[in-house]
């Protein structure tokens, strides 16, 4: 029966035998064959595990391969061990046997194994197994065998192939090899050639140095330090021609007149150039970039060819010209001596020669523009003085101020008060009517008492959250006083400083007391917003105006003065515009 039987399925097994040497015969190296194989056996056996164990050549150890069929059990490395040891133990053509393993609820227990020896070409290269928990049918165990032999050829051919491609890549690491040491002989050769080029380049450059030293320390201008200095480098660097270029603040590069061997008709050709830090054109990487161009005509490379055809000549070489790091633009030399032309060396000299000058350059510079500061600072002392003796007199105007207002108003009338009081001693006289008008002086007593004081301090600026509410009292005296419209608009913080507050006040009461005084207007605009990291204030007003530059000559000119000079204390500023019959503007800004 057991014949029959296996003679019925072959057509099967067959199948699966022939879909299984497909698959095996499309991996190439040993662990996706080993995979493959292990994954197959499986299949073809309907075992629980398979195992292959690889010898490694040279080594004392094995490459060991297992594989389950359920994923979730797998088996202890222990018993992978002893499944080994007992497979090695009947290895032969075919080894099948019983073995009994103990299930511990993870690993599934093993009943019988089957293993055969991968042997090609009369070695032994490994040991292929399986083991099942059911035992192994004569066809099962033939078609492991056979498979084996199929898995010990792919194996083979997989070895084969990882040696082939060892040898390949130990000849393309031979060559490799081989090549640098021919680029090390000739890096050798050259840095041998390169250490007598840098050698005279060095003596060069040290020239190049005490040329920039010894002309720097003449008291000639800066024309004539240019002048000598070009002639130096053109003689270090054999060149015919060399100039400077200078960047401009407004991002353009223009040729300093003056440079060797730049004649009139030579400079017409050289137009100012675009050039900064986020171009891409060769002079702006040359000066901004630190880049150090060597172009000639004899070059293969057309990369800078158009360079030589706009300066008509055959042969350059530029560097930066800096001053630490500040770029000051680039120095430039056209047209070698030499047969070769311009070497890296001859760029190296001339970078060199670059950085000496732009220190000496800035020095010369440094030394005109000190005696600049020290005039506007000589200007700026004497304003400092003018401001001082301004301030100062302001603010004893201010008090003559206060105490005209003092005695011209409220003083006037409590004596005018005191008088009608005396008055009532009289026999004759109206009491009522005494008594009202005193009342009434001394109401409009009391009311500019309270307007002076508000002037000097209003009482409602040192409360958090005052400072509009003072604002529009203010306005409002405006109103009674004038008769004219205001529009009021304020926008700034309610957290200001005291200090904030009390200045942006005063100016403020300051432009509006000119406006009652001078400006007879009928409308007034008052605004104050957040700008800039301060406040911006308006007075604008429709009134008589002046002529701006007769204010000095005006009464009442401390007004306008207080209001610059106010502005410039706190470290803002103040604008007055103002036309006769146009009204009066005045603006200023205080930072906060």
């Amino acid at each position: 029966m057991e014949t029959v039987g296996a003679a019925a399925g072959h057509g099967d097994v067959l199948e699966s035998f022939q879909n299984a040497s497909a698959e095996l015969a499309g991996v190439n190296t040993v662990p996706e064959v080993a995979e493959h194989a292990l994954r197959l056996a499986i299949a073809l056996t309907r075992s629980t595990v398979a195992f292959l164990a690889l010898a490694e050549e040279g080594v004392d150890g094995k490459r060991v391969y297992t594989m389950a069929s359920d994923p979730t059990q797998r088996l202890p490395e222990d018993e992978v061990e002893r499944i080994f040891a007992a497979a090695a133990a009947l290895s032969g053509p075919v080894a099948n046997a019983t073995w009994s393993g103990m299930t511990d609820g993870v690993a599934p227990g093993i009943r019988s194994t089957c293993a055969q020896a991968l042997e090609v070409g009369g070695r032994s290269v490994g040991i292929f197994g399986v083991a099942s928990q059911t035992g192994y049918t004569a066809v099962q165990q033939q078609t492991f065998e056979i498979f084996a032999h199929q898995v010990a050829s792919a194996i083979a051919l997989a070895q084969l192939q990882e040696r082939r491609q060892e040898m390949i890549d130990t000849l393309v690491n031979l060559r490799a090899d081989l090549d640098r040491s021919e680029r090390q002989r000739l890096i050798n050769e050259e840095r041998a050639r390169s250490a007598e080029r840098v050698e005279h380049a060095h003596e060069a450059a040290v020239q190049a140095l005490l040329a920039v030293s010894r002309h720097a320390r003449t008291d000639d201008g800066l024309a004539d330090f240019y002048r000598r200095l070009t002639r130096s480098i053109a003689e270090l660097v054999g060149a015919r021609r060399v100039v400077f270029w200078e960047q401009s603040d407004e991002g353009m590069l223009f040729p300093i007149p003056g440079g060797h061997g730049i004649d009139e008709g030579f400079l017409a050709g050289l137009q100012p150039v675009p050039c900064g830090p986020d171009r891409d054109d060769p002079a702006s990487r040359v000066v901004f970039h630190d880049l150090m161009l060597r172009a000639s005509r004899a070059d293969d490379s057309g990369d800078f060819r158009y360079v030589l055809d706009v300066l008509n000549v055959d042969n350059a070489i530029a560097v930066p010209w800096r001053a630490g790091d500040q770029r000051l633009g680039l120095v430039a030399a056209y047209d070698s001596r030499r047969r070769e032309g311009f070497s890296r060396e001859d760029a190296w000299v001339l970078q060199k020669a670059g950085l000496a000058a732009g220190l000496v350059w800035q020095l010369k510079y440094a030394d005109t523009d000190l005696k600049k500061t020290v005039e506007r600072l000589q200007k700026v002392d004497a304003a400092r003085q003018m401001l001082l003796k301004n301030v100062s007199t302001a603010v004893d105007k201010a008090r003559k101020r206060f105490a005209g207002d003092l005695h011209d108003d409220a003083l006037q009338r409590l004596t005018a008060v005191e008088l009608q009081l005396q008055r009532l001693r009289e026999p004759n006289g109206d009491a009522g009517e005494l008594l009202a008008q005193a009342q009434v002086m001394l109401a409009q007593t009391e009311e500019a008492l309270r307007r002076l004081l508000f002037e000097v301090r209003p009482p409602a600026l040192e409360v958090p959250g005052g400072f509009v509410e003072t604002i529009r009292d203010r306005v409002q005296m405006l109103k009674s006083l004038s008769g004219a419209e205001v529009e009021v608009e304020v926008d700034i913080p309610n957290d200001l400083s005291y200090d904030d507050r009390s200045m942006l006040f005063r100016q403020l009461t300051e432009a509006l007391t000119n406006v009652e005084k001078h400006a007879s207007a009928t409308l007034v605009r008052v605004s104050l917003k957040v700008d800039d990291g301060g406040v911006r204030g308006i007075v604008q007003d429709n009134g008589r105006g002046f002529v701006v530059a007769e204010r000095d000559r005006l009464p009442g000119h401390l007004g306008l003065l207080a209001l610059h000079e106010r502005a410039l204390l706190a470290g803002g500023w103040n604008k007055i515009e103002s036309e006769p019959g146009l009204g009066t503007t005045v603006e200023f800004w205080m930072p906060l």
